[in-house]
């Protein structure tokens, strides 16, 4: 696997595409950035969190990959749940880094490590 590889999994509930789950930016035996979207009549309904608990797993297991990341802007509180959920610890935080309908967030960062 060359770096900069994508691995995105569809989310299929009765043949119809309603999300994916990612790993971006691969890097053989090291470290991914993680990817999801889900549609939004189905939020809160734990789809995402399984499938990034899935997904996380693959890259340690399979892909031998010793760091997972992932980016979310600071409104997103549910999104920061999922990565909480799966073992994720907030790295740190980058002020007024993201811009979404003309408004400046701030961007979080956070990771899961294998030891």
């Amino acid at each position: 696997m060359k770096a900069g590889t994508v691995l995105s999994l569809a989310i299929i509930k009765n043949r119809k595409v309603i999300g994916a789950v990612s790993l971006n930016k691969i890097i053989k035996h090291h470290r991914a950035e993680l990817g999801y979207w889900l549609a939004e009549e189905y939020w809160q309904q734990g789809i995402v969190s399984q499938a990034v608990k899935l997904i996380v797993a693959y890259g340690f297991k399979c892909l031998k990959l010793i760091r997972i990341y992932a980016y979310v802007m600071s409104p997103n509180k549910a999104s920061m749940k999922v990565l909480k959920n799966n073992g994720f610890k907030k790295e740190g935080i980058l002020k007024r880094h993201s811009v979404k309908d003309d408004r400046c967030s701030d961007l979080y960062v956070f990771a899961k490590v294998k030891r």
